[in-house]
């Protein structure tokens, strides 16, 4: 029985080598590899010649001739003397093509299925073609030491050019993806990451931070697009210039790693909707140059660490949620930290940051909540927390209340000259506190009367509120709207003058107005995602659509200009935008795909479901049609609101190929009429998807 399991075995390796194409050298022609082959075995170098494009089909596999990888200075990973090294790569100076599909993902990884051993990278090097990675699986990637100047570390490495990676796998690469030089445009969407293995411990002890899940680093032109990816152990970034970092997350970073680590900026990154878990630091600015980071919407829980540590930058922090972390400025940033919450964590900040509208609460740590130099803290809440403000801080307290901390100041003796002016405290000012006059003391009792729920964290006022219409300064206040964003300035206690209220929220006030919208390719009727929008081309007035191209900002009533731009795409202005206060002005924005300059072409999305209706607009029906290409296929066909919310299913059954319609009556789920307005209609037809839009006019 064990003689005729071992000729099973052996036939069964016997056909898989039999069927497997060894492929190498030089591609002088555009060239296709297709399952049909598989696999693909690598066993010498790969050479993608320039103007040539290498097409990888769906469920092809690719496995390279790989070497025990335990330290970089080991000869298998290097060229020597001209000869290649024994681990195996591809040098791409013209362009790949590898668009897999959700079923059928294209797979690049070793040939010998052993512990330790890597192959080398896929390179594209300065002056190569836009190259596509779409649904690829990319596993045990080390490096490739082409020259001393020349030693690319990942999967995929870009010493230049342009590349789209999309809905793609990386486990267990020495690097994910390493960035260099003159880059052009690189978009890094809905990928995941995750070293499971880490590497071998002689290359980690050696050159730790170099294990790193995402590696970017000396980009000197252009911002990566970094939108949906999910970062699981090692560092997520190392960048030397900026980046577009947009709604991802990062599950679990091991090994204390810094998830994003910024050195020698000189440009602009935005950090917008993504959520930072385990870590030592979130995100980590040292900066030699003149760097600007707009910090917006973001989650941080790192475990005691920084959240936001920076160092010389220009900085706006606003509208975050920081649980357990600090918030670091440093003494040399500049800038504004605005809107936030703070639980559990503290916050230091230098002379030239200002600091107002914020949430900090429950810090039981060593050190105290607040601390910095010459600060104006400036309608904030302070509550419950075991030591409130550092001993030498020279603070001016403005409209902020100040409740429930166990000490006052972190040392036994002030050294500071603190003054408060219309706070509302439960503490005594004993020299050397300076009352600056207006401010509320109030007891135990009182102190559960200002607030909705004090004890749950809920800090927005109650009628009748101490803080209603208490504050200072109305005039001179230059925020517009509060952390709910409704108006700052209210008349909350209804006695005919507008005051602000004490703290961060204004009670009765209304919400203003503001866009919304969704922006969309009119030549394919797709959306777009990820779109940078700044309003009035201000940095630090923006957001970003969402993952199916819906956008909502608040702004207070006026004219603005709205700037959208995004990797790929041409820029888009739309001009003299009225906002009305407690209305959403509609803004649906077309965003033409640019032209690749290498090539002088688009490289468009696939889209064989002819999706389109008739008529658009339309009350009280309209007619979809599409187009079914296999024999037979599952369709799903759903329409969705413009937030994103699905209002109903249309279809969600088998069909045989040709071309179909079904007719939507402008009803939800439950059968009622929907209200006018702009509608999005996706379908799904086995691997592929198409999205557009229709207007429903009554």
């Amino acid at each position: 029985m064990k003689k005729f399991c071992f000729i099973i075995v052996l036939m069964f390796t016997f056909f898989s080598i039999a069927n497997a194409i060894e492929v190498g050298g030089h591609l002088t022609e555009d060239t296709t590899w297709s399952p049909e082959n598989n696999p693909y075995l690598v066993t010498s170098g790969v050479y993608v010649d320039s103007d040539v494009t290498l097409t990888i089909l769906p469920g092809t596999i690719v496995k390279f001739y790989s070497d025990y990888y335990d330290d970089l200075g080991d000869d298998q990973f290097y060229f020597h003397s001209g000869e290649e090294p024994i681990a195996k790569f591809m040098r791409v100076e013209g362009r790949i093509i590898a668009e897999g599909t959700e079923q059928d993902s294209i797979i690049f990884t070793r040939m010998q299925d052993e512990q330790y051993y890597h192959w080398g990278t896929i390179y594209l090097p300065e002056g190569a073609d836009r190259s596509i990675f779409k649904h690829c699986l990319f596993e045990f990637s080390a490096f490739t030491g082409f020259s001393l100047s020349e030693q690319p570390r990942a999967a995929i490495a870009m010493w230049n050019g342009s590349a789209m990676i999309d809905k793609c796998d990386f486990i267990d690469n020495d690097t994910a993806i390493y960035i260099r030089n003159n880059v052009t445009e690189i978009q890094i969407t809905n990928n995941y990451f995750d070293n499971i293995d880490y590497g071998h411990p002689n290359i980690m002890n050696h050159f730790g931070y170099f294990i790193s899940t995402f590696y970017i680093y000396n980009i000197d032109t252009g911002s990566p697009l970094i939108a949906g990816n999910t970062f699981v152990n090692g560092t997520a970034i190392r960048s030397s210039k900026s980046m577009y970092f947009v709604s991802n997350n990062i599950d679990s970073v091991l090994y204390n790693r810094k998830v994003i680590y910024l050195s020698s900026t000189d440009g602009i990154s935005y950090f917008y909707n993504n959520s930072f878990g385990s870590a030592s630091t979130g995100i980590n600015s040292y900066s030699n140059g003149l760097d600007y980071l707009y910090i917006r919407s973001n989650y941080f829980a790192t475990e005691g660490g920084d959240g936001v540590n920076i160092d010389d930058a220009y900085v706006e922090i606003s509208n975050n949620c920081f649980e357990g972390c600090e918030l670091d400025t440093g003494y040399d940033a500049f800038g504004k930290i605005f809107n936030n919450k703070i639980d559990e964590g503290k916050v230091f900040i230098g002379v030239n940051i200002s600091y107002y509208n914020n949430i900090l609460t429950n810090y039981n740590g060593t050190s105290c909540a607040l601390s910095g130099y010459n600060v104006h803290n400036l309608g904030n809440i302070i509550v419950n927390n075991e030591t409130a403000f550092n001993n030498s801080s020279d603070t001016l307290h403005t409209n902020s209340i100040i409740l429930q901390n166990e000490e006052l100041f972190w040392a036994p003796t002030q050294d500071g000259t603190d003054t408060f002016r219309n706070c509302i405290i439960d503490f005594e000012l004993e020299y050397p506190l300076i009352d600056g006059g207006g401010n509320i003391w109030v007891d135990s009792l009182q102190a559960q009367s200002i607030f909705e729920d004090i004890e749950n964290g809920d800090f927005h006022l109650l009628e009748g509120s101490l803080a209603v219409d208490a504050g200072f300064d109305t005039l001179g206040y230059y925020y517009p709207f509060d952390m709910d964003d409704n108006h700052r300035i209210w008349d909350g206690d209804n006695n005919g003058t507008a005051i602000i209220d004490i703290g961060p929220y204004e009670f009765g006030a209304p919400s203003l107005g503001g866009i919304e919208g969704y922006t969309y390719n009119p030549t394919t009727g797709n959306p777009v995602d990820y779109v940078l929008l700044k309003i009035n081309n201000q940095p630090g007035k923006f957001t970003f659509t969402d993952g199916i191209g819906n956008f909502e900002y608040r702004l207070p009533a006026g004219i603005y200009n709205v700037y959208a731009e995004r990797v790929f795409y041409e820029d888009v202005i739309e001009y003299q935008v009225e906002v009305i206060d407690g209305e959403f002005t509609q803004l649906n924005i077309q965003m033409y795909e640019s032209v690749d300059i290498d090539n002088n072409e688009i490289i468009p999305m696939k889209d064989n479901l002819n999706l389109t209706n008739f008529p658009n607009p339309f009350n009280p029906s309209t007619t979809i049609s599409f187009s079914v290409t296999q024999n037979s296929d599952f369709v799903n066909l759903e329409v969705y609101n413009i937030k994103g919310q699905k209002v109903k299913t249309l279809l969600n059954e088998e069909m045989q190929n040709g071309k179909h319609t079904t007719v939507w009556y402008g009803l939800d789920s439950n059968n009622k009429p929907v209200s006018s307005g702009i509608y999005l209609y996706k379908i799904k037809v086995g691997n592929q998807e198409s999205v557009k839009r229709m207007l429903l006019l009554k």
